[in-house]
């Protein structure tokens, strides 16, 4: 016999199951480079290219996003342990700064070593709750690994990071 959740309970263990990739968002603000681990982040388009990417009131790439500015999406595959650790701990200002980066033509930080990277411009957003979800163009981007697979995350809980 198994046991089923119901109500606020079930709710938030249901919503933890919905899974999603995880990413090394960054950006320039202020003339130094940002960066944030993102996982509430989606393909929105074809034509042209979209993404929808959720962000936190709390977050210095909100204040990039609100300006119009360009941010990139580094995807992380499911080996990259070492570049999640660092942009997760969200303990360092420039996470970036400890890996080799590829020279892009827009100034935003690509990691070498992630298994894609998308330089994306943001459209429209509107406020969601403790979120800002954005809808951004992707303009750019890059396979660095074409054997590689991308990073998934179910979360236990639907109601936190």
């Amino acid at each position: 016999m198994h046991s089923v959740l119901t109500g606020r309970e079930g709710m938030k263990a249901a919503l933890g199951k919905i899974p999603s990739g995880l990413f090394a968002a960054g950006a320039m603000l202020d003339g130094r480079r940002i960066g944030m681990l993102c996982s509430f982040v989606e393909q929105a388009g074809f034509e042209p290219p979209m993404v929808s990417v959720a962000l936190g009131m709390d977050r210095p790439l909100l204040d990039v996003l609100s300006r119009g500015g360009v941010f990139s999406l580094n995807i992380l595959g499911k080996d990259d342990k070492e570049l999640l650790a660092a942009f997760a701990s969200g303990r360092e200002e420039d996470p970036f700064a400890a890996f080799p980066l590829l020279d892009n033509g827009h100034g935003l930080p690509q990691l070498a070593g992630a298994l894609a990277w998308l330089a994306c411009r943001p459209g429209g957003s509107v406020a969601a709750g403790d979120h800002v979800v954005f809808v951004a163009e992707v303009i750019d981007g890059c396979l660095h690994r074409e054997a590689g697979e991308p990073m998934i995350r179910v979360r236990k809980n639907g109601f936190g990071y």
